[in-house]
């Protein structure tokens, strides 16, 4: 997950891990998930010209998913991410690749 320093605090990032989780469970049956928090320092991330408050979760989904599933993984990581950190609908992005891409 790379998020901009200062836009996603700390103590709100087990809650994050823990929804993800059970969103992998849930959706796909796999539970056991490695997260990772990259901070992206001020100054070094924009957009628009402007410093940027958009974060980044980049994931991998099983070979084979049908769009449905992918769909019902990628929005309810992005709604929880929105719920537990009031970011709006534009400052989250969210990716699934399949597991074959993830060399």
């Amino acid at each position: 997950m790379f998020v901009q320093e200062g836009c996603v605090p700390e103590d709100l990032r087990p809650g994050i891990a823990a929804a993800v989780e059970g969103i992998c469970l849930d959706v796909l049956g796999a539970g056991d998930v490695s997260i990772e928090w990259t901070v992206v320092a001020r100054g070094y991330g924009f957009r628009g010209g402007k410093p940027s408050t958009t974060s980044l979760v980049r994931g991998r989904i099983p070979d084979g998913c049908d769009r449905g599933t992918r769909a019902r993984f990628l929005m309810g990581i992005a709604d929880a991410w929105r719920r537990i950190t009031g970011a709006a609908e534009d400052e989250v992005i969210v990716s699934g690749r399949d597991w074959s891409w993830a060399g």
